[in-house]
């Protein structure tokens, strides 16, 4: 006998107990038909019961499986994650930082050959930040490149 059926148990022999009492109690008559109800008293209950534990086993199933699919998907992110991180750049990646290192290159070599006139007109030491910058965005690409 397991702990969850000692209740039950306790309570069939007190049903038990009430039926051989109302039984003593009844007219002889009346004897059979008070114990074919407390017989079908008992079996309700005990159906009862056992509708009770089965869905009680059944919630617990939908908890467990509720837990093993976040759990599953918990590991799938972790996955997703890792590749991620892991994943080489995309092909126009090593193109791009190479055009920004030689337009800014080119930008400052124009700016010094041209006896600080061109590429852009009136903004003076301005040409020379947008050169440095260009070379910075291509080197800050190169520290990003897998």
């Amino acid at each position: 006998m397991t702990k969850s059926d000692e209740p039950a148990d306790q309570a069939d022999i007190d049903e038990a107990e009430l039926i051989a009492e109302q039984e003593a109690t009844a007219a002889p008559g009346d004897r059979a038909e008070v114990r074919a109800e407390a017989i079908d008293d008992l079996a309700a209950k005990q159906a009862a019961n056992k509708a009770a534990q089965r869905e009680a086993e059944k919630e617990a199933a939908r908890e467990a499986k509720k837990s093993a699919r976040k759990a599953a998907d918990i590991e799938r992110d972790e996955k997703r994650a890792a590749k991620a991180i892991d994943a080489p750049s995309p092909g126009w990646w090593v193109p791009t930082l190479c055009a920004f290192m030689v337009i800014g290159l080119f930008w400052l070599v124009v700016y010094y050959l041209s006896a600080e006139k061109y590429p852009i007109p009136g903004i003076g030491l301005g040409n020379m930040a947008i050169g440095f910058v260009l070379i910075l965005v291509g080197f800050g690409m190169t520290t990003r490149w897998r």
